[in-house]
């Protein structure tokens, strides 16, 4: 199976810095081109499954990427972001003054503290492992794509790399690009990270 992952295009919440989970956030017009830009380079691509978030960000860059194919994207609500409770739309620079004890727990731990009102890591991570059991599951020839978010995608591609889950900080997704990784008999390969190029078609080994 080839999985082709993709982050959403870029929100005004990405462009102010602030923590931006399950806040159902729009696309800027940025973010729309990214998502176009996408669109142009996997065109040569057929997919048999698309998935996403519940999340418009992910849910908007899918349909553009699929616009000109006939499939849809499925909805997966275990690919949200995480949820940042009292951190929703904020930025640190006000929590570290605001929410301060719960902000200084954050950074001595962060897969065992969790945002005020908020997801604790664990529960994140937890959902996120049952996605990459599932894909390891599968041993088809088919391409799928993936639009989900930062964290979401990071703490993915290390779980299907074996890597403990603090490894999601290693994978910077951009947004406007693609990544691939091939997934057979439950062994994965990382074969494109943040790419722009135009996928070709290959003949495999």
């Amino acid at each position: 199976m080839r999985l082709f992952l993709v982050r959403h295009g870029q929100t005004e919440a990405n462009l102010s810095g602030v923590f931006c989970g399950m806040t159902d956030v729009k696309l800027t017009e940025t973010g729309i081109n990214q998502a176009r830009q996408v669109a142009r380079s996997l065109s040569a691509v057929t997919f048999s499954q698309a998935t996403s978030s519940m999340l418009w960000r992910a849910r908007h860059t899918a349909e553009i990427i699929l616009a000109d194919r006939r499939l849809s994207a499925g909805i997966d609500a275990q690919l949200n972001e995480m949820h940042f409770g009292a951190w929703e739309m904020r930025h640190h620079h006000d929590l570290q003054h605001e929410d301060a004890k719960a902000w200084a727990a954050w950074l001595a731990d962060w897969q065992q503290a969790s945002p005020t009102g908020g997801e604790t890591f664990s529960a994140f991570a937890e959902r996120i492992e049952n996605v990459a059991q599932q894909l390891l599951k599968q041993d088809s020839q088919d391409n799928l794509l993936l639009v989900a978010h930062q964290g979401v995608l990071g703490l993915l591609l290390a779980r299907l790399l074996a890597m403990p889950p603090a490894a999601m900080w290693h994978f910077h997704f951009e947004q406007g690009a693609y990544s691939v990784v091939e997934i057979h008999h439950g062994f994965t390969t990382l074969r494109t990270f943040n790419s722009r190029a135009y996928w070709q078609p290959e003949t495999r080994e």
